[in-house]
Parts: structure tokens; C-alpha cells; sequence
């Protein structure tokens, strides 16, 4: 792939947008192929990488287990509620506005660079 060159005007920078689009499209697809191809063959070893499925453990507690884990914090000296976070997505499932949730907390805006459908 040779070097790309700085978008400079509006129309260069809407077709760089638009060839990012279907270069992703075209790597989705041809993940889903090597995808395809392990999950029947096995892994594949590049020579400079594995491409195989890895696990990704997360955990979920119920409410007695989420008490049993605050409890054992505890006895270790550890705070729960500085380990403990509320998601946005749950936030907004309570159907709170941002003045309420003002009162009790702090607003973290991170910027990331993305696209999205008109």
C-alpha cells in the first residue's frame, strides 16, 4: 500500500470517507471468511500472528453473589464503592436527566473519532 496523501479539500476528504467505507466493508467480509475457514480448519499461524478464537471472560453476579462480593471486599480492606461503576446504557435505562444525575456524580465526555448513518 503506498502513502496516502492529506485530504486538502472537501471533496478529497469525502471520497478518503468513502474508500475507508469500503475498505472496512471489505475487511469485515474477508474476517468472516478466515473466521469461517478456522472455526472448520483450525488455527491459522501467519508466520507473524495466530488467528484462532480466543476466549473472554467476563462475570455476572446475581444479587446475593454482588453482596457476597461487596462483603469480601470489605474483609480485604477494599472499598466496594470505588470499585463498583453504573454503565451508561443503565443510566439511561432509570430514564434520569443529566441535572439529576448532576447531583450525585460527575459528567465524563470522551471524544472518539467514528462515523455514523445519516
Amino acid at each position: 500500500m503506498g502513502e496516502l496523501k492529506l485530504a486538502t479539500t472537501h471533496e478529497e476528504a469525502v471520497n478518503l470517507a468513502n474508500e475507508i467505507n469500503l475498505t472496512e466493508s471489505a475487511l469485515k467480509q474477508m474476517k468472516e471468511k478466515l473466521k469461517e475457514y478456522v472455526k472448520n480448519n483450525g488455527a491459522i499461524d501467519t508466520g507473524q500472528e495466530i488467528w484462532d478464537f480466543y476466549e473472554s471472560v467476563s462475570w455476572e453476579f446475581d444479587r446475593n453473589g454482588l453482596k457476597e462480593v461487596a462483603r469480601n471486599m470489605v474483609i480485604d480492606g477494599i472499598d466496594p464503592w470505588e470499585q463498583m461503576t453504573v454503565s451508561k446504557k443503565k443510566l439511561d435505562n432509570l430514564g434520569w436527566d443529566e441535572k439529576f444525575l448532576e447531583k450525585m456524580g460527575q459528567k465524563k465526555i470522551t471524544k472518539r473519532f467514528a462515523s455514523r448513518k445519516n
